[in-house]
């Protein structure tokens, strides 16, 4: 069971250790190297520390048996087949921090089916996640995707990728923000209960054990390896427009502008019924609330007489 030394870049200690079934990374390291464990095929779990970097070509080449990579924030590069022919792996989670995915990186991973993509704060479109489809934008921020996974395509439309060839994988899911997903913490319990039913309901999202949304986009074959990321038929736009849409009810309705102004009437009548305490909301008051709040477009206010 070989220990890097705490270098920037450890040697290639590892490669051909056909017999290496653990290894136990310093957290001193930056940066794995080329090949480092290339054809360790004993090897069957990796747990990369938050100090490295980055990935060297074929880290992790010919791995047949490494079933769990555990990825964690501060990796920003995951080069050329980094894990080529890692055919045990069936789901990886990529940390916000990546930039970079490189060629290749996954190709004849045979039985990968899930790639989680942490980076909704720069991935998914922040106009999209404050006004909607009323933004007039899609959900995906195509140019970061483009910038993360792009290596050159010329294509214009949409962002596409030759990180995972001969892959069954058909889907790439993004987390939303976690400013997002506080929104829904905030809420009370039988409201979040609400929100996650429709989730699990909607197309195109997925609600995970902690209680996060993973918006999937489609994974689109193309020719000479390549695959484009598209939000097809804007499905994913829409079926997040209304998660947004009830959270935003759900904030309005449990909102305690209302309670403070039946408090206020109430401390001046005091001998009245607590019925009598309730007072309703001007209508020119009702736009200006639901401008201050941020839920202009997705939620209308009722106007009287409108």
């Amino acid at each position: 069971r070989p220990r890097p030394p705490s270098s920037s870049t450890p040697g290639k200690e590892g490669e051909h250790c056909s017999n290496l079934a653990e290894v136990q990374l310093s957290e001193g390291l930056e940066t794995i190297g080329n090949n480092t464990f290339y054809d360790c095929k004993a090897l069957q779990q990796v747990i990369i520390p938050s100090r490295i970097t980055k990935l060297g070509h074929g880290a992790f080449s010919y791995c047949s048996n490494l079933a769990s990579v555990q990825l964690h924030h501060g990796l920003e590069i995951i080069e050329y087949r980094a894990f080529y022919e890692c055919t045990a792996l069936r789901n990886v989670t990529l940390p916000s921090s990546v930039t970079e995915l490189g060629v290749w990186a996954f190709d004849g991973c045979t039985n990968l089916t899930e790639m989680i993509l942490l980076g909704g704060k720069k991935l998914l479109n922040q106009g999209f996640l404050k006004r909607g489809l009323s933004s007039g934008r899609g959900v995906l921020n195509q140019q970061a995707l483009h910038e993360m996974i792009g290596h050159g395509s010329a294509l214009r439309d949409c962002p596409a990728t030759n990180a995972f060839p001969h892959c069954p994988l058909t889907t790439l899911k993004i987390s939303v923000p976690r400013a997002l997903s506080e929104r829904m913490e905030r809420l009370p319990r039988e409201c979040r209960l609400s929100i996650e039913q429709r989730v699990h309901d909607l197309r195109r999202l997925e609600l995970t054990q902690d209680g996060n949304i993973l918006t999937c986009f489609p994974l689109i074959r193309m020719p000479s390896d390549w695959n484009s990321v598209e939000d097809t038929n804007d499905e994913t736009a829409e079926s997040l427009h209304q998660v947004l849409k009830l959270i935003s009810f759900h904030e309005l309705k449990e909102s305690s502008i209302l309670i403070e102004l039946a408090m206020w009437k109430s401390s001046l009548v005091k001998e009245g019924a607590r019925a009598d305490c309730r007072t309703s909301v001007p209508d020119p008051a009702k736009s200006l609330v639901m401008e201050y709040c941020g839920f202009t477009g997705f939620l209308e206010p009722s106007i009287e007489g409108a």
